[in-house]
């Protein structure tokens, strides 16, 4: 599928998965205008030309599709869509105000943030009595699912909540990097500061230097603090090597028996075609209708695709009567 997986903003830096493999000769570029729009939403590239690159790729499609400066509509990865997207609220909620249920609605939001290799993005919704139900979900940046934590909490204790992660975080011991096995011989000034970087002439230099002195692809990317891929891509673009795709792969080197792949939304929608899937007015009110009639939590789950946690979960939500909601609280609801 063709995919925007990367873009440079008006800064030179370089955003999304610039080293994805793609399934094409070479990608195809394009600009990408950011309105400015309302204060309440801005994202990081608001008012912002980027400069986009789109191609057939293997990576998780996103939501939604984007505009070119040329007309042209083309969808984008989740990464990049997170990083594109500013956080949104959702409607205000319009249950009537009781004693019990007295505080300001909550706003929804949605916030992503991460790297080329891991992607962390929280999802909030407004709950009863003024509370908010999170998702969080960690993610490789093929759409590998590798956490996930739900729960709802009142939004005055999510600060005090923030800092215990963080204070946890810190105290968990890091395990030191593993040492080196060749010493890097540039200076700081040529080694990318992170991944995506734009590249200096320094860079550029060193890599023609470094490159007729035949130094090898992978001490090459040690040097320059880039991935192979971007190597390769860059010799090219200097006229130093042939295209990318027309190189023989190197063969496989045996390597550590790989650790089992976590679920992905797709493998999960399989069996749950609705998981993930935000809740509406009508499904809550058919559901509690289902569960008055006496309908068990199981067959619940089948019918609107959900597994039982997640049905379990709204039942208690929503205060629904019958079995079913007896039953929820089982389930950890």
């Amino acid at each position: 599928m063709t995919l925007i997986y990367a873009f440079r903003d008006e800064d030179g830096s370089w955003h999304g998965d610039p080293d994805a493999v793609v399934l094409e000769p070479a990608p195809s570029a394009g600009t990408l205008t950011i309105p400015p729009g309302p204060q309440e939403q801005h994202g990081l590239f608001a008012g912002q030309r980027l400069h986009v690159l789109y191609a057939a790729c293997d990576l998780e499609a996103g939501q939604s599709s984007y505009r070119l400066d040329n007309g042209e509509s083309v969808p984008a990865s989740w990464h990049v869509h997170e990083l594109l997207a500013p956080a949104y609220r959702l409607p205000p909620a319009t249950t009537p105000t009781s004693p019990r249920n007295s505080r300001p609605a909550v706003p929804g939001m949605k916030l992503g943030f991460g790297d080329p290799h891991r992607r962390y993005c929280l999802t909030a919704e407004p709950a009863r009595d003024g509370r908010m139900e999170l998702t969080v979900l960690v993610r490789s940046s093929d759409g590998i699912i590798h956490g996930e934590l739900t729960g709802e909490l009142d939004p005055r204790d999510l600060s005090d909540i923030g800092r215990l992660i963080t204070a946890a975080a810190s105290a968990r011991p890091t395990p030191e990097p593993p040492r080196p096995q060749h010493q890097a011989t540039t200076t700081v000034s040529v080694k990318a500061a992170h991944p995506g970087a734009a590249w200096t002439p320094e860079a550029e230099q060193h890599l023609r230097d470094a490159h007729h002195a035949g130094t090898d692809l992978h001490q090459l990317a040690v040097d320059l603090g880039r991935s192979e891929h971007s190597i390769r891509w860059k010799l090219h673009g200097l006229k130093l090597a042939p295209h990318p795709a027309d190189l023989v792969p190197a063969q496989p080197t045996e390597t550590a028996p790989k650790q089992p792949k976590a679920y992905t939304v797709e493998e999960k929608r399989k069996t749950h075609p609705n998981a993930y899937m935000p809740w509406t007015d009508q499904d809550e009110k058919d559901l509690a209708d289902r569960c008055t009639q006496g309908v068990p939590l199981a067959q619940l789950a089948q019918e609107f695709g959900r597994n039982e946690g997640a049905i379990a979960s709204r039942l208690m939500k929503i205060g629904a009567v019958g079995p079913a909601a007896d039953e929820a609280p089982e389930f950890g609801g």
